[in-house]
């Protein structure tokens, strides 16, 4: 009596195990179909979209002109556009302060000032070397090389080591504002200082920023 429950027990609880087994197997199977179905739902959306938008790009506007030919031809035509303004504005755009006519310089105006080398070498072309270089800082200025007429350099009797020097510059008849700040004493000097201080100590043609002195030299026209 006590086997056949023993073995009714056994029996009920492998009923039950296999009850447990057979539910989770269903509700395993339920949530992958369900997982199947979504993922089969998710990517037949995207398709769908890919599929209609080729559909639409290859319909035919007018003649045999597709739509993703006339989206092209339209960027091209913009790319176009820009590149062709771009090139006139920069091909036509002229500074007006770029418009000047030489022969219309007639004025003089002079400048004259005295400097002294810091490494005095005994060359026999230092005075045209000197003359040189001061034609070439004043020709090279943007602001003032149209202006620019010549550049003269004399030793001073005195003193070895120490030059005199003038500048002439040429403007047109209207100078008033060329005078007030173009070629005023200071932007003048300021081009000559600033190029002597980017310079190094050890050339032979060094000046000392610090000796430079300018004036504006009058000019007595006679009558």
């Amino acid at each position: 009596m006590d086997v056949e429950l023993t073995v009714f027990k056994q029996s009920d609880n492998n009923n039950d195990e296999n009850d447990r087994i057979v539910e989770n197997t269903e509700s395993n199977g339920a949530q992958g179909a369900f997982g199947n179905l979504s993922a089969g739902s998710s990517s037949d959306k995207p398709l769908g979209n890919l599929g209609r938008l080729k559909k639409e790009l290859n319909e035919s506007v007018c003649w045999k002109l597709k739509v993703w030919m006339l989206i092209l031809i339209i960027f091209t035509v913009i790319i176009l556009v820009i590149f062709l303004s771009i090139y006139l504005c920069s091909a036509h755009r002229m500074d007006v302060d770029d418009e000047y006519n030489v022969e219309e310089f007639v004025v003089p105006r002079l400048f004259t000032g005295d400097f002294t080398l810091l490494n005095l070498t005994l060359d026999a072309e230092l005075q045209s070397n000197l003359t040189q270089k001061l034609t070439h800082i004043y020709t090279s200025s943007f602001a003032l090389g149209r202006y620019f007429k010549h550049a003269a350099v004399n030793p001073q009797r005195n003193n070895s080591s120490s030059f005199e020097y003038e500048l002439k510059f040429m403007m047109p008849e209207e100078h008033q504002e060329i005078i007030r700040y173009t070629l005023s004493k200071e932007m003048v000097y300021n081009v000559l200082q600033q190029q002597l201080l980017d310079e190094e100590p050890g050339d032979p043609l060094y000046i000392e920023p610090s000796s430079l002195t300018m004036e504006v030299k009058l000019i007595i026209f006679n009558l």
